[in-house]
Parts: structure tokens; sequence; C-alpha cells
């Protein structure tokens, strides 16, 4: 079994990798952990600058969460993507073929507690797996 989960170093990504581990613990799946990048807009210097600082904490962020997975006793892969989240999560499922891709609900106020976030709707309808979306 492989499962993918997306990781964006956020406290929610986290829960949802903890989940991940503890609902397949008795599997031990292959687990690939993505976290997509998406380059600035602008192309100031400081913007840059201010990018190359935020790749480098996502990037540790990512190595964490696979030394994480592999503490747990299972397989990790980690996976950097760089563009438009969207796009880059539907592709690595393409590639991967995981089993299962697993999200976290982005928090929020009243009005996200009931809807998706833009990415997890997304996946839903696009991705070619079945999807989770932790809460």
């Amino acid at each position: 079994m492989k499962i993918m989960v997306c990781h964006d170093g956020s406290e929610h990504s986290q829960r949802a990798l903890a989940k991940t581990i503890d609902i397949f613990k008795a599997e031990k799946p292959e687990v690939y952990i993505l976290t997509v990048i998406e380059p600035p807009l602008d192309a100031t210097s400081t913007d840059e600058a201010n990018f190359e600082k935020w790749q480098e904490k996502r990037k540790g962020d990512l190595r964490k969460a696979a030394e994480y997975v592999a503490a747990s006793g299972f397989r990790a892969h980690a996976v950097l993507a760089e563009g438009d989240p969207r796009k880059m999560i539907v592709e690595a499922v393409e590639t991967k073929s995981p089993d299962l891709l697993i999200m976290a609900k982005r928090s929020g106020g009243m009005v996200d507690k009931v809807v998706l976030g833009s990415v997890s709707d997304y996946m839903v309808r696009h991705a070619g797996c079945p999807v989770m979306i932790i809460h």
C-alpha cells in the first residue's frame, strides 16, 4: 500500500501526518510526504530573498516530516514540487500512484468549518485516487 500525505509544514498537516501513522500503523504502507512550494509572483530581489528563506524552511519541514515517518517504522519518501499546488498534487498522484491521498483541512472561521479549502476541494474532484481529508 502507498499513501501520499500533503504536508505544508503547518500544525494541521503535522497532525494529519500523525493521524495517518496512527490509522495505518498495522499496514505499514509506504508514505510519500509531498510539499509543494509556490514560486514568487514578483521578481524583485527582496521577494526572491524571502522566497529562498521560505523555501529552505519548507525543505526543513519536509525533511523533519520524513524523519518522523521513518522513526515510526514506515518507509518514507520526501517529494518536493514547485508550482501551483493543485496541479502539482495531481501530477504527483499520477506519477507515484498512491492508493490514498491524505490532506489536512485548513483551519479558519465559521465558513471554513462548512467548506473545504480550495486545494482540498479540488483534490476531491480531480485526484486519481481516493482522498481523505483529516480535520
